[in-house]
């Protein structure tokens, strides 16, 4: 199966090569964060909504192909009572918070294929054992963000919190360095912006590079989507 994944949004227009590429993909995975834009791109957040309204049509014309899920700085506009992460637009919040509960059944926390697990952030097993998760708990994310929301703010030291790994959207990847990750399939996140070039290693893979990839599953190759040279996560 052949993926098409898309790391973190905050407004820009690299996405949209998703839609190009449509028709010759089975999936497009979404990994969140479709908001709070980064100033110094000069991407205002009127943008970032624009671009998020065009995310949501790309769902509505490919239900069963596009899969969007949550990031963090998803989360403190779907559960107001929810940790504000940066650039949180107190002003609109009210507003985002409608649109996400408008087209929720439209997202997921995670989604698996046979071989592989992708989240915003990664899942850690020291997280999961503490709060006795399991993935059918995160599958269901309409219970789990009603009853269970609050486990997913923990934050590890590495992004300035309490704790030794963060939850599935707020982990950093360099936790995964000294951390024991859950399930023995390959992971595929986002979360930490990287410079140039993605951290890609045999059990997770960070594409935070602000373009999108193709994940080849059953050969393991990663590449980005304007490239030829691939990886291999193995």
């Amino acid at each position: 199966m052949e993926c098409l994944v898309i790391p973190d949004v905050h407004g820009r227009v690299f996405w949209k090569d998703a839609k190009n590429a449509i028709t010759n993909v089975d999936k497009v995975i979404f990994l969140g964060d479709y908001l709070d834009p980064y100033r110094h791109e000069g991407i205002t957040f009127e943008d970032a909504v624009m671009e998020f309204e065009d995310i949501l049509a790309f769902k509505e014309d490919y239900p069963d192909k596009v899969v969007l899920l949550l990031g963090n700085h998803d989360m403190h506009y779907l559960i107001t009572e929810f940790m504000d992460c940066s650039r949180l637009n107190v002003w609109r919040r009210v507003e985002i918070h409608d649109m996400f509960m408008n087209n929720i059944d439209k997202f997921q926390l995670i989604y698996e294929t046979e071989n592989y697990l992708f989240s915003h952030s990664g899942i850690y097993k020291e997280w999961m054992d503490k709060y006795e998760l399991s993935l059918d708990d995160l599958k269901d994310y309409k219970t789990f963000l009603k009853d269970r929301w609050e486990t997913l703010q923990q934050v590890s030291y590495e992004r300035g919190g309490w704790d030794k790994v963060g939850s599935c959207i707020w982990a950093d990847i360099h936790e995964s360095v000294e951390n024991e990750l859950y399930s023995d399939k390959r992971q595929i996140v986002g979360h930490t912006q990287m410079q140039e070039k993605p951290y890609i290693t045999s059990k997770i893979a960070c594409l935070d590079v602000r373009k999108c990839f193709i994940l080849d599953t059953e050969t393991n190759e990663i590449k980005s989507i304007t490239e030829e040279t691939a990886e291999i996560l193995s």
